[in-house]
């Protein structure tokens, strides 16, 4: 889910400036767009979706937190491969979980324990979220008079069109994609017991990475995502490329891409126009969601609208009142 080691590295790289844990009472009175389906898999895994979910939805309203639910559409045809890999998975998590059952009662108390904590991680590897799950979960949010959004793409576009258009303060997702689109503020982590987040602040990040906003993204991008499963570079060697790049620059006194400078000077790239069609898609550039939004009013005081999109276009609003 989103850049492989990408997490690692800014936690390397970052000061407590840039990435902290606080408590959401920090967020009173703000607006925070979630990434549903991760939550949705997360407490399922835990045996207690909408229990888990009644609790966060509660959490919310305890420190007077305005959320908006986003849910998945369709998937893009660029994630298709990715897709099938982690079905592959699913299935190969199963069989193992399966076998291990079918073997369990065999052994002695010591092994047993270790099995049952091999089963039990393997069950969290292949849980599969159905449209009962979905429903069930829409049913709670109508309950709590939550607003919630329906995306034709994934989730986290239309999070991240929400934030960029300053409708959300910040985003709660452990999708390190979200760092890609721009977000000003990511919270990560978030705990139902203690109530706190890891919150990322991406512009004192790119302060404390001396990069760009842009540049962030392409190294990013270059790194592997969703998108682009089978590139064979990783983060750490296009770090290495980034810094010969700006000194390059340095020593030269010009200024230049560095996509185009890896292209020109290097064989690191090896499909250049997939990797700025890939690049492109973070950019949210006449994007018929952020467009839409533009007519959306969203207020802190739970006199907000759910809306479905279909297309690019709003086919249902609600006004809670």
């Amino acid at each position: 889910m989103g850049i492989k080691n990408l997490n690692r590295f800014l936690r390397e790289n970052c000061t407590k400036k840039s990435i902290n844990k606080v408590h959401l009472k920090q967020f009173a009175n703000k607006i925070i767009v979630i990434d549903t389906s991760i939550y949705i898999y997360r407490f399922l895994s835990d045996g207690a979706l909408l229990e888990n979910m009644s609790l966060l939805i509660s959490i919310f309203k305890t420190y007077k937190i305005t959320p908006i639910f986003v849910f998945d559409g369709k998937p893009p045809p660029e994630k298709k491969q990715l897709l099938i890999q982690r079905l592959m998975e699913k299935k190969e998590a199963e069989e193992k979980f399966l076998n291990i059952q079918s073997t369990i009662e065999s052994v002695n108390e010591d092994e047993k324990t270790a099995l049952l904590m091999e089963m039990d991680k393997l069950k969290r590897q292949f849980i599969r979220v159905t449209e009962d799950d979905i429903r069930k979960t829409k049913d709670l949010m109508d309950l709590h008079k939550i607003t919630y959004f329906e995306s034709l793409g994934e989730a986290d576009e239309l999070c991240a069109c929400l934030t960029k258009s300053r409708k959300a303060w910040g985003c709660l997702s452990d999708d390190m994609d979200m760092f890609l689109y721009g977000c000003s503020y990511v919270l990560r982590n978030i705990s139902l017991v203690h109530h706190t987040v890891l919150l990322y602040n991406t512009r004192k990040i790119l302060k404390e990475l001396e990069m760009t906003e842009n540049e962030f993204c392409q190294i990013m991008v270059l790194s592997g995502t969703d998108y682009n499963i089978h590139s064979d570079t990783c983060l750490s060697e296009t770090i290495k490329w980034f810094h010969e790049f700006k000194k390059y620059c340095f020593h030269k006194k010009f200024t230049m891409d560095f996509y185009e400078w890896l292209y020109k000077y290097t064989k690191y790239i090896r499909d250049y126009d997939n990797l700025l069609k890939t690049y492109e898609m973070f950019q949210l550039t006449n994007n018929k969601i952020c467009n839409q939004l533009e007519n959306i009013v969203i207020d802190k005081n739970n006199d907000v609208k759910q809306c479905q999109f279909e297309q690019g276009k709003i086919i249902s609003v609600i006004q809670y009142v």
